[in-house]
């Protein structure tokens, strides 16, 4: 009988930039100075996997259906415990969560939660 799951919980972030920021100057933002506030925050705290997927850098591809979003984060946490202590650290209170007003356009920009699975995990299937 095989293991059953790993049960993670994970965020994802379908963001929208700040009107008047164009994509480049976003992109420099999210990934670098916000980022920079957030990774060891996350470390410290134990959090599996924090990825971006900036969309629209690549206006050629397929416009097909495309998500009206600018960039789509993700950070999976060992268990919803995990995110709430992110939430509740005063570094994450003082100096994360005050940098979105810098970059995001809060109305526009939508949040899911759920179960974190994985499928294929360095090209094996798990």
């Amino acid at each position: 009988m095989s293991a059953p799951p790993e049960r993670l919980f994970a965020i994802t972030i379908c963001a929208k930039r700040k009107p008047g920021m164009d994509e480049n100057e976003y992109h420099e933002y999210i990934s670098k100075k916000h980022a920079g506030h957030l990774k060891d925050l996350l470390v410290k705290n134990r959090i599996i996997d924090y990825t971006m997927n900036l969309d629209k850098l690549f206006p050629n591809l397929s416009s097909m259906n495309r998500a009206p979003y600018d960039a789509f984060v993700q950070v999976v946490f060992r268990d919803y415990q995990d995110y709430i202590n992110v939430k509740d650290d005063p570094h994450y209170m003082n100096a994360v969560d005050p940098d979105h007003v810098n970059f995001v356009d809060g109305p526009n920009t939508m949040m899911s939660f759920g179960w974190f699975e994985r499928h294929i995990v360095d090209g094996k299937v798990v």
